[in-house]
Order: structure tokens, then sequence, then C-alpha cells
């Protein structure tokens, strides 16, 4: 490297620049700020640049200004700038950039929306040791009302009144759609799941040991679910599901143009009607039956067989279901509409139809049914009844009119299993039980809707 020392000017520049040979880096000292120097490098280019040594006696140089940018003199007072403020104590511009950017880093790391991303990243939080349905409903929760307020606030700054807040507001904006009329205490639910996501993060992460306290530790601020629901009104079923067969049976029309729109009609709301059909006779739950899959059936005459896999379940356990007469002509009916690989697929044929969607199908039959007993002066059964009740009507009836013992009525509907010890230690084979609960439960089923009544009339 080439060393020389002058006083820099225009010209000296102007001219060190042109004799430059291209062949090495070249440092041309200032007399007048001895730690300022012109640097030209094998390529040609030039900067006027300053050495900095640290407390530590290290030393590097920081550019100052490009050599086609500016003049000696603006260099030269930048440089006596810089050295000036060093001497009062401050960081060189170098170490300036390094810190800003640790600082930044650290920042980004502190933020609520970091710890949303290690929390969904953690093993332990992600499947298969969480639930596919589960891990998505977090990130969805996370994605739309808990992080566009929360995201870039220090996660371990954020208060249990900022907390309290966001879930009220959680809570006023989704009583405001359309769809929370329905429910008795709109948006509650929505508000309480969202607590709940931040609970559990937090929780987490103090058991990580990434901070002390959890701002969303606190009762729900709203009630989503009474204490206890009645029991669903039979006529309720029935007629809900003459509803449904009524939207699903083809109407004939002399116009074949009209025949074309009304089958189309049909083929489009097949799917949540049919969805609504199994959710009754299987009662396995409405996310679960619109998730399904073609090749999740085993369809061995007589030993039909639906197997849900472990992350497509509540409790994250494969769960398999016996399949009634019934319960298989309705999944093959809905097999046989199309060629896709979901059961249900949406218009595009990319997955499965939303999973509200049986429920939204499930109120607008509701409402209609309402609406018409009204202008009779009368109520109809169907009035505040859910599309969840058909699964504690089924849950009832199994063990208070068909006699099934309550821990087989319970298998059917995939609770939990019971881990007391006085169960622990049992290893019984119950899928023969199971599958005759089934059988019991369908065939009640089709007693109280008369399908095989209606179906002979056919």
């Amino acid at each position: 490297m080439a060393n020389s020392r002058l006083k820099l000017t225009q010209t000296a520049v102007t001219r060190l620049i042109r004799e430059h040979d291209g062949k090495k880096k070249e440092r041309h000292w200032d007399t007048e700020v001895p730690k300022m120097f012109l640097s030209i490098t094998p390529n040609g280019s030039a900067a006027y640049k300053l050495l900095i040594v640290k407390p530590d006696g290290s030393k590097s140089d920081t550019k100052l200004i490009a050599a086609n940018d500016g003049s000696p003199d603006i260099a030269r007072s930048l440089a006596i700038k810089e050295l000036g403020r060093m001497a009062l104590g401050g960081a060189d511009p170098v170490t300036q950039r390094r810190q800003a950017k640790a600082e930044a880093k650290q920042q980004r790391e502190s933020t609520f929306q970091a710890l949303a991303d290690r929390f969904m990243g953690a093993p332990e939080k992600s499947p298969p040791m969480l639930s596919q349905r589960t891990y998505d409903e977090r990130e969805r929760l996370l994605r739309e009302h808990i992080l566009p307020t929360l995201g870039e606030k220090p996660f371990r700054k954020i208060t249990k009144a900022e907390v309290r807040q966001l879930i009220r507001d959680i809570q006023a904006r989704a009583a405001k759609h359309p769809r929370a009329f329905t429910a008795s205490n709109p948006g509650a639910k929505l508000a309480n799941e969202c607590q709940g996501v931040i609970r559990t993060m937090y929780g987490w992460a103090i058991a990580e040991d990434m901070t002390e306290a959890n701002p969303a530790s606190f009762k729900k601020l709203f009630k989503d679910t009474p204490d206890k629901r009645p029991a669903m009104p039979e006529e309720a079923l029935q007629l809900m599901w003459a509803a449904l067969s009524a939207d699903l049976a083809v109407k004939a029309p002399a116009d074949s143009v009209k025949l074309e729109e009304e089958q189309e009609r049909t083929r489009r709301g097949a799917p949540s009607a049919l969805a609504i059909m199994l959710h009754a006779v299987t009662l396995q739950r409405p996310a679960e039956i619109v998730a399904a899959k073609r090749d999740q059936f085993d369809w061995t005459p007589g030993r039909e067989l639906w197997r849900i896999p472990a992350g497509q379940t509540k409790t994250n356990e494969v769960y398999e279901v016996p399949l009634s007469p019934l319960a298989a002509l309705l999944f093959k009916k809905a097999l046989s509409l199309h060629n896709h690989a979901w059961v249900f697929p949406n218009e595009a044929g990319d997955g499965p139809i939303r999973h509200d969607g049986p429920k939204q199908r499930w109120i607008r039959i509701r409402e209609r049914s309402v609406t018409a007993a009204k202008k009779k002066g009368q109520t109809s059964p169907l009035a505040g009844v859910q599309f969840y009740d058909c699964r504690r009507l089924g849950r009832t009836l199994m063990v208070d009119r068909l006699s099934i013992a309550p821990a087989i009525a319970e298998a059917c509907i995939n609770h939990a299993p019971d881990r007391s010890m006085q169960n622990r230690y049992y290893v019984g084979n119950t899928s023969v039980e199971v599958r005759r609960a089934m059988d019991l439960w369908s065939a009640e089923v089709e007693r109280i809707t008369e399908t095989r009544r209606n179906a002979g009339r056919q």
C-alpha cells in the first residue's frame, strides 16, 4: 500500500487520482488534519477517510465523503467535527452504526410480533404436537385480531389494561358483523378466544424465562356460552332434516335452462346440507366433518369406517368413526358429486368449504322456519336451536333412551378419554360397542326424521 503525506487540495487530489497506476491501494495523508487521508482503490475510486483509534487501541477508518462529491475542505471540516465529538466521549461512526443496528435488532426481537413468531415456531406448540386445526386457528386470531394492535409493541411492556382494551375492542367490532346477531352475546366468543391465545403465549414465555408477567391473566370479560343449554326438541331435527332433503332434491321444471340452473344450485348447496345431516348422524364435530378427505374412508362392506387423522381432531389423536348404513350413504352421496380429494370441496376444488358453512346454512333454514311460524302465529321448534345442539341431543338420547353406557356415549362423540386412575388400567377395546351405539343412534335419527318412510315414498 502506497502512503504519502501532503496538504490535500483540490488540485493535488485531482493529480493524485490521475496519476494512480491502478495496481495497488494508496493512502495520501493530510498535513492539516493528520488523521484524515485520501484513499484510492486499485479500480480508481477515491474517498476522504478518517482514521479512528478506539479506547482499546484498535484502529479502523470511516468514510467521510467521496472525492468526486466534495472538496478536501468539506472533508476536512467533517473530520474536525467528528474528532471533536469523539474527544467528548462519543462513539466513532462505525461503532455508532453497529450499536444502532444491534439496538434495532434487539427492539425487533422484543416486540409482541417476535414473541408470537417464537411461540408459533416452538416444537411443542406446532403440529404434530399440537393439532393442525388449533395451530391454524391461533395463527388466524393473531393475524387478524391481535397483531394489528400489539404487534409492534415491546411484549414486556404490554399491560393488563392494554390487553383488556384490545379484548373489548375485538368484541365490539365482532358484534357489528351481521352473523354475530344470531349469538346470545355477539362477539363474546371471539374476544375470549383472543384473550386465551395471548394468555397462552405469555404463559409459554414465562416458562421460557423470557418475561415474568402475564398481562392476559384475568377472568373472561364476556360470557360466551350459557351454563347449560336446554334439550333440543326432536321436532327441530325433523324440521331441519326435511328442509335439507328438500334442498337436495332437484326439481324438474319444463324449461331445460331452468333445469340446469336448478341442478347447479343444488350442487353448490349440497356440501353444507350433507355436512349438517352427517353431523346429526355421526355426532362428530362440524369442522372435522367439513375437513374430511376421500382417502380417509374404508368401505369394506359391514365395516365401513372413517379414520380422522390426529391433526384434524380436537383431541389431537387419531379417531375412527364406525359408519352406520345411513352415514355411509350420506358420505357416498357427497363423494359422488365430484372427483376432488375433499369430501366437501369448495368452488375452486382446492380445499374444503368454510368450516362455518354448515352453521350458516343451519341459521338460514332456522330463520326461514321461525319467520314462517310467526306468520301463522306459532313458534317454530327450531327457534333458538343451535347447530351444535344435534351433538348434545345425540349424546343425551344415547344414554337416556337407547341405554348406552355413558363411557361409550362419550367415546362416540370423541371426547377426550377419561385419564383418571380407575380407567388408566383399563385397556379393553370398545370399538364393537361404539359401532353398535352409532348404529342405534343412526336408526333413532331415521325414526325421528322419518327417513325410511320418505325414502320409500321416493
